[in-house]
């Protein structure tokens, strides 16, 4: 026994002087996989990192080294994510809402501003007198043909330059007696018709 340990420690002796190591080496450690990983629950990625389950959108997510702890992805109303190469059509449509809004509230105040308010004045009296318009329709026979006497000869009297109108004068002469009469001389061609008021357009009323 003792001979075979000498031969061993020989053998040890000559390995030894056979590998030599530089003064200058730097040795490094490579530390083994999951090394410095806290522990987790559940099974290990091949990365080294527990897996995400759907949902955890403030757990810490790791591939290739690159940390995103703490970040949480956008979402919109509905609470669906939203990638940054994706177009968030919901909050667009706010957007676009709201221009839509204020042009209109503009058009508006610029429409009230041009608003021309027009104050109501007083509703035209009626007309006091006989209705000439009725008489006119009443009647059948024409400008100038007489069918009432009439005592005067038959050019029209100065009398109807008192009336500012045809209509007015025979008003007048209705109220007067007419048009069987003629008391202010306004009809002395007979035909019922003061100063030559012409009952046609009255006529077509009809």
């Amino acid at each position: 026994m003792r001979v075979f340990a000498a031969l061993m420690t020989c053998a040890l002796a000559a390995c030894t002087t056979a590998v030599s190591v530089p003064d200058n080496a730097t040795i490094y450690e490579v530390p083994s996989p999951g090394y410095g990983v806290p522990p987790t629950t559940g099974t290990a990625s091949s990365f080294g990192n527990p897996p995400l389950t759907p949902g955890d959108a403030g757990a810490a997510s790791s591939y290739g080294g690159a940390s995103t702890a703490g970040v949480s992805p956008s979402v919109n109303h509905t609470g669906t994510r939203i990638g940054d190469d994706r177009l968030n059509l919901a909050e667009f449509s706010l957007e676009q809402q709201k221009i839509d809004a204020a042009l209109a509230e503009q058009k508006l105040a610029e429409a009230r501003s041009q608003l021309v308010v027009i104050q109501p004045s007083g509703v035209p009296s009626e007309i006091e007198g006989p209705n000439i318009a009725l008489f006119a329709q009443q009647s059948s026979n024409a400008l100038g043909e007489s069918i009432y006497p009439r005592s005067r000869g038959l050019r029209i009297s100065s009398a109807c330059r008192r009336y500012n109108s045809q209509d007015d004068a025979q008003r007048a002469f209705l109220a007067a007696g007419g048009p069987s009469s003629d008391s202010l001389g306004l009809d002395p061609d007979g035909d019922g018709f003061a100063c030559s008021w012409d009952p046609a357009p009255y006529r077509a009323l009809r």
